[in-house]
């Protein structure tokens, strides 16, 4: 081989790495375009940057596999809210242009069977980074191409970050399982 140096490599891996304001979690206010509702949340990632899950009110906690994400926008490439009322519940009291502080994160099984999660940082600063990182940590190679070891770590993960208050693992919809 003329041109092949040993050891050079054309494409770098990095490892997974989830920055501290990732970890520690932002408020955000997260919104659907099918209702005028708002909802305040505790947006975080986990350390191994599997998942990134969120934290109402009422200490509801919900997961987005990060494997899942196709996209994440943010200022004018961002879903903006149509309904006016909407976008006037999200725009109260925060300093900045509404558009530049939305993000929207695009994920689904695959480019076909899409969903939209969409949210409102309180500064634009805060939307830049959340988008670049969750767009990095869904687009890393090594972590789409996990081991088994990190596929059980992940399952272990998934678990933990659905305990309820008491520290328990939920089993929802008991009534079905009967």
């Amino acid at each position: 081989m003329a041109g092949a140096q040993p050891g050079v490599h054309a494409l770098q891996l990095k490892p997974v790495c989830v920055s501290d304001s990732l970890k520690k979690g932002t408020k955000f206010v997260k919104w659907d375009d099918d209702s005028t509702i708002v909802t305040p949340i505790i947006l975080r990632t986990d350390p191994q940057g599997f998942f990134f899950y969120w934290t109402d009110q009422n200490k509801e906690t919900e997961l987005l596999d990060l494997s899942l994400v196709k996209d994440a926008r943010c200022g004018r490439h961002a879903k903006a809210p149509k309904d006016p009322k909407l976008r006037e519940l999200l725009d109260v009291g925060n300093i900045g242009r509404l558009e530049q502080r939305m993000i929207t994160v695009v994920y689904g099984p695959d480019l076909v069977n899409i969903s939209h999660l969409n949210l409102v940082a309180f500064q634009e600063e805060v939307a830049k980074e959340w988008t670049n990182e969750v767009f990095s940590l869904a687009t890393n190679l090594l972590a789409q191409n996990m081991s088994r070891d990190a596929f059980l770590e992940k399952a272990y993960t998934k678990l933990k970050l659905q305990v309820t208050p008491e520290g328990r693992i939920p089993l929802k919809n008991r009534s079905e399982a009967s």
